[in-house]
């Protein structure tokens, strides 16, 4: 059976048609027999359970057939309405992912001292109480002398802290809480995980402009689109997706295609142009201003003047009566500010040639409602924050935002990225996108704030209170920043507070200003990713655990990585389902399990919130990850606390003999995390059985609880994480079915007439905030947050109120930089990467990249080749989890480079052939087969002929297939803004081998 005949029998095939005549037809002898086999008939008589696909962001339903506690059959679901039964190749190959022999079974440790991906690491297998009681000693090890005191304060600084944790955006949304909670309890911020290296961008871009950065519509919303501007393809990376695009086809929408790469996104596109990598900004200025100069009708001046910035001036002053023509307005700032990006400089920056531009401009203007589709072709950049922003922009200038159709719409890659980027799994924040006390000033302020409201918010009758009672008085103080701060963490620290077991805030509390503070959140944002790695090989860090990801394929520059983790002075964990490249720099590593072995919640890149069931057991010694988080904390817990490490607050009562507590209504709270572990809904003695199902039920409850009653008062805010608030409605009795836990819902009822309109499927499943599926939809019926909210506004002594989006980002200013920078303006430029193509460009449009630490940069006139990186629709990610299946490597079993004829036959290479591709960070480069084809195609920037190259970054050295990693050759600079790497562009040269 070949590549074709295999996706169009599992990877198209909907189980409504799915009919046994039809496809034996199709199939070979054998395969016939196989299907008349017993294993059929087992099919036939197997219980068949829900669940939600484990590779993209699609939220796509899976039905897992099971009989005896065995894997039958893995297919799509038809009652899902999402994907309507159909698969993806990846998940079409499912059953072997979760069948495979290949994966881990046993905990072992290492026996080899050396590190390195040559170094076998002598594993032997040991008992899980073993592995815990080597961690957690590692783990005392490292913490021994860490400091809790700053002068008569009592906290951990939460950078400075020796203990990391990494993953995972393919865990469940419980098991992503609790580990953020797990590493909180250890004082430490330098936690990381996929999003950094994926959607970070996306985050900064679009929460400083609409105010969350998330899909601002969903997977199903795309059949009310007109138009599609699409700069990411997926029709490979997010194939279920991009089933709805072929629906708005079908019926009349027009989809354009951007991409340095021809795709099969772009071979279903009306309108296709390739253009440089590195410059998406340009482009998305340019058809800025083709609206603004060249079809200033098409702008929705209704939408801008009633829900945008654009009417007012940066100081605040405003609206102003003539902001369309006022030069000082927000409007004809970025009026002037576009106005250099004519088709012809864009085509002297991009290569994308102006009758193309034009077209792409006057076509998507013209057709309303448009929606862009983006991925990692946008995100990894160091100006991608910038170049979200302008896309996000001109949706804002076309009316194109909360609506039926429109959006600006990131395509998320993993599972469950949303989900844990929700439950922030990040250095620089700690739940809900709020993020940890930056300095004792602000833990003062809040135990203020508790002492405003002392019955329900835990703080101290007679105490201090808050200094403003409202944002007039904020006003007058010249504190509205601050206030619009406080206003937006201290309901979530007051939450965890709860939830956790902890205490935050001074001791007494009565008097704020002067008492010692005593806190046990951990203060001060972490390292991302690359710095992370940095700190490693600085000594800083001394454990890192690392669990469902793999930074020795996945990070860019991924040989200063590899070095990091071959460090004598570290001591990894592993837990993974196989032996992945990261694993074998591991000490310790660890059998976790399928997503088909437990149950919790999972959100998808539409923000839908889902459940997935548990179908089978885990076999052998494989642990689910709940059980797993819960042991590794009890263990860690326990050994600390025998060598008197300890909460910063437990420390205080120790060395002062008093006793902290809150009392909220009539009920006395201890700070004790034993008692709210795993979960304030289910807390544990190190006697009780582990359930996992249960542990995630209560957690999910912890993250959203619609309310929860304590010594007979409310809390103010009962979720720890406010975006997931009232996913847990126990009360409602339409929910009784479900045991008030939304996300098990399975209702593909329309709500309304609306809802039925657009597919909005509000009975399935639960979206945040509040059930909304168009963020920002003022008409969308019983909305969650209907309007835009850019909390921190523009000027200190001015609020707009929470209905305007910010086209200028106060968030995004700062007038000490030069007039080159973004930053200047509040509003995006373009600039060029790390490492560009052309001189003069980049003297012209200077990088963003400001040396925050030392990268290996080439030159053009030893790398001249643009490379950019690529997915494929078999193979997913860093590739532990389809680089071991054999259906999947069959299809696609080995790396290599793309590269166009007219440059194959400048270096006198035919197809097949090995090269060598070099970059400043891998002089010697990686040798890998050229694949010479049409989809790629040289491109005239700034008067030169500009070659590009494409790689799949999912190779690596352990799995059925190997190969060399793209990251070897990646640049590490990241975004000013949001700490992504720059993965997709980079110079090179290509020689042949």
């Amino acid at each position: 059976m070949d590549r074709r005949e295999f996706i169009k029998l599992t990877g198209t095939a909907s189980i409504a048609s799915f009919a046994l005549t039809d496809l034996m037809s199709k199939v070979t002898p054998k395969a016939r027999a196989q299907l008349t086999s017993t294993k059929y008939e087992n099919y036939k008589i197997g219980q068949k359970i829900p669940t939600i696909c484990p590779y993209c962001a699609g939220g796509c339903g899976l039905i897992v057939t099971t009989l005896n506690g065995n894997i039958i059959e893995v297919e799509g679901d038809p009652s899902h309405p999402i994907n309507q039964g159909a698969a993806c190749s990846k998940a079409a190959a499912a059953y072997q992912l979760f069948t495979s022999d290949r994966r881990i079974s046993y905990p072992m440790k290492r026996t080899n001292p050396n590190k390195g991906m040559n170094e076998d690491p002598g594993w032997q297998q040991i008992t899980w109480t073993e592995a815990y009681t080597i961690i957690a000693n590692k783990v005392k090890d490292a913490m021994t002398g860490v400091p809790y005191t700053h002068g008569s304060d009592y906290y951990y600084n939460g950078k400075d802290n020796p203990i990391s944790w990494l993953g995972s955006s393919y865990w469940n949304n419980e098991e992503c809480y609790i580990a953020r909670k797990l590493i909180s309890l250890l004082g430490s911020n330098n936690v990381e995980h996929q999003a950094r290296k994926c959607h970070a961008s996306t985050v900064a871009a679009l929460g400083s402009t609409f105010g969350f950065g998330a899909m601002t519509n969903h997977i199903i919303d795309a059949k009310n689109s007109k138009c599609f501007l699409i700069v990411s393809n997926p029709a490979e990376s997010h194939s279920m997706e991009f089933k709805w695009v072929t629906e708005a086809i079908d019926n009349g929408a027009t989809v354009i295609v951007l991409d340095p790469r021809f795709t099969r996104t772009a071979a279903k596109a009306h309108i296709y142009s390739r253009y440089r990598s590195g410059s998406e900004a340009a482009i998305f200025l340019g058809l800025i201003r083709y609206v603004l100069y060249e079809k200033p009708e098409r702008v929705d001046e209704s939408f801008l003047e009633s829900r945008t910035n654009a009417p007012y001036q940066t100081d605040g002053t405003g609206p102003l009566t003539d902001w369309q023509t006022n030069s000082a307005s927000i409007f004809g700032k970025l009026k002037a500010l576009v106005n250099k990006y004519t088709p012809e400089e864009v085509e002297r920056i991009s290569g994308l040639p102006q009758a193309k531009l034009i077209q792409v401009a006057d076509t998507f203007s013209s057709k309303k409602p448009g929606n862009i589709y983006y991925s990692m072709g946008t995100t990894q950049h160091s100006n991608a924050t910038q170049t979200i922003r302008a896309h996000a922009i001109l949706q804002l200038i076309l009316g194109n935002m909360g609506k039926p159709g429109g959006g600006v719409n990131a395509l998320r890659g993993i599972s469950n990225v949303q989900g844990s980027t929700d439950m922030n799994l990040l250095a620089h924040l700690l739940m809900g996108y709020r993020g940890p006390p930056n300095n004792v000033g602000e833990i003062r302020r809040f135990q203020k704030w508790k002492n405003t409201a002392p019955d329900t918010r835990g703080g101290v009758a007679g105490g201090a209170i808050y200094p403003w009672a409202s944002l007039d008085d904020a006003k007058v103080a010249g504190k509205v920043i601050e206030y619009r701060y406080d206003a937006r963490h201290f309901p979530t620290w007051n939450s965890l507070e709860y939830h956790w077991g902890l205490y935050a805030g001074t001791w007494p509390g009565i008097d704020p200003e002067s008492e010692p503070v005593v806190c046990d959140l951990p203060t001060v944002k972490g390292n991302p990713i690359i710095q992370l790695f940095r700190a490693i090989n600085d000594g800083k860090i001394k454990v890192l655990i690392c669990n469902g990801e793999n930074p020795a394929v996945s990070v860019a520059n991924v040989n200063f990585v590899r070095e990091a983790l071959s460090s004598q002075h570290l001591f990894t964990v592993v837990y993974e389902i196989f032996e992945t490249e990261t694993a074998t720099y591991a000490d310790i590593l660890l059998p976790g399990t399928v997503q088909i072995e437990r149950s919790g919640s999972i959100t998808n890149t539409g923000r839908w919130i889902q459940w997935r069931w548990k179908a089978v057991e885990p076999k052998y010694e494989r642990k689910p990850e709940l059980t797993y988080l819960t042991e590794l904390y009890q263990n860690i817990r326990s050994t600390l606390k025998a060598a008197g490490i300890m909460l910063p607050s437990e420390k205080y009562e120790e060395e002062n003999s008093v006793q902290i507590n809150r009392t909220i209504g009539t009920a006395v709270i201890e700070n004790d995390p034993e008692a709210t572990w795993p979960s304030s809904f289910l807390p544990l003695s190190s006697n009780d059985t582990l359930d996992s199902e249960e542990i995630a039920e209560a957690v999910f409850k912890e993250t959203a609880a619609k309310s929860i009653t304590v010594g007979g008062v409310s809390l103010p805010q009962a979720a720890a994480n406010v975006l997931y608030k009232t996913g847990y409605d126990p009360d409602n009795p339409d929910y009784a079915d479900v045991g008030g836990i939304l996300p098990k819902r399975r209702d593909p009822t329309p709500a309304d007439s609306e809802d039925e309109m657009y597919g909005y499927y509000k009975n399935w499943a639960f979206s945040w905030m509040l059930n909304q599926r168009v963020l920002y939809n003022i008409n969308e019926s019983n909305p969650g947050l209907k309007s835009f909210f850019v909390w921190f506004a523009m000027t200190p002594d001015t609020w707009l109120g929470l209905d305007r989006a910010a086209i200028w980002s106060k968030a995004l200013y700062n007038s000490t930089k030069p007039a080159t920078n973004p930053y200047y303006h509040g509003m995006p430029l373009h600039n060029e990467p790390v490492e560009s193509p052309d001189s003069e460009l980049a003297a012209e449009y200077p990088t963003m990249w400001d040396d925050r630490f030392a990268v290996e940069k080439g030159d053009a006139t030893e790398y001249p080749i643009v490379l950019t990186t690529n997915r494929l629709a078999e193979h997913m990610q860093a590739g532990a989890m389809t680089r071991n299946l054999p259906w999947l490597v069959e299809t696609h079993p080995e790396m290599f480079v793309e590269i166009s004829r007219e440059l194959a036959t400048s270096i006198n290479v035919t197809n097949g052939e090995y090269v060598i591709v070099k970059t400043a960070r891998k002089p010697t480069g990686i040798t890998v087969k050229a694949s010479i084809t049409d989809r790629m195609r040289p491109i005239t920037v700034n008067g030169k002929t500009i070659h590009q190259a494409a790689m799949p970054w999912h190779w690596g050295f352990k799995g059925l297939s190997t190969g060399p990693s793209a990251n070897e050759l990646t640049m590490d600079a990241v975004d000013a803004a949001a700490q992504i790497p720059e993965t997709k562009t980079c110079l090179c040269n290509i020689v042949k081998a």
